[in-house]
């Protein structure tokens, strides 16, 4: 029996984003319309994945695949983490603006940004006054989220994206070969896919949608991706929370 294609999948993985998808979300929930975001963001990485595999850029995609995989294990989190993400998140926000303001002091552009600036030193004052710090913070890093679940196939795909995403001398390396006899050089990647760009879409979109379809009220999205998940010999469950504690108890 011949493998089933994942343009295919990836098809009707797109037919549940439907034009109403927006009516299935709680809006007093914060996980609900944070995992949102984090949702559309995969979905739009994988289609930019899918754009430059159809330019023959598949080797450009590199960022695309870790950001869309990051995004995707982040969403896996917000479902266990509940309301609290949005806690979590905001004392993100506010050190993000620290980090910020001392570039504009350090560069003198403070006061040429001055409305700018008092924003984000309003915006730290605030959260600093109304939001205490939370024990799971740490979860905004993708290792510790990594590590928590137990992601080691995850991991491994992560890290060798990054070795394409960042100066490495393996994305160097792409641009030429040695031989043992002499080195040649090419202008193009010498491996034009280094993955399965569509299988690779199909499986990391399931993933987000599996996740994102436990915040959807109703979880319309659940026979279908139980369908595509069995034809392609993907996870029918979400992975597990493996460390300390109940994530939305800590």
């Amino acid at each position: 029996m011949a493998e089933p294609n994942p343009r295919d999948g990836l098809t009707r993985l797109d037919n549940l984003i439907t034009d109403n998808l927006h009516e299935y979300i709680d809006p007093i929930d914060r996980s609900s319309v944070i995992g949102w975001g984090l949702f559309f963001n995969v979905a739009h990485q994988v289609r930019a994945v899918l754009t430059l595999h159809q330019a023959g850029a598949c080797g450009a995609a590199s960022p695309n695949r870790r950001s869309a995989l990051e995004y995707a294990i982040t969403l896996r989190w917000c479902v266990d983490q509940g309301d609290r993400i949005g806690d979590i998140y905001n004392r993100k926000l506010r050190g993000d603006q620290i980090q910020l303001a001392k570039a504009l002091k350090a560069d003198g552009t403070k006061d040429r940004y001055r409305d700018a600036y008092e924003i984000m030193a309003q915006t730290v004052r605030t959260v600093s006054d109304t939001i205490a710090a939370d024990p799971n913070e740490k979860l905004v890093k993708i290792d510790n989220l990594v590590k928590g679940y137990g992601l080691t196939r995850e991991w491994s795909l992560y890290t060798v994206e990054s070795r394409f995403t960042h100066p490495t001398p393996t994305g160097v390396q792409m641009f030429f070969k040695n031989d043992g006899e002499a080195i040649h050089v090419s202008q193009a990647p010498i491996h034009e896919e280094i993955v399965e760009c569509r299988l690779y879409c199909l499986w990391i979109l399931h993933i987000a949608m599996l996740a994102f379809n436990e915040v959807l009220t109703s979880k319309p999205w659940t026979p279908e991706l139980e369908r595509i998940a069995n034809e392609y010999g993907f996870a029918t469950a979400l992975p597990q929370w493996q460390g300390p504690g109940d994530l939305r108890a800590q």
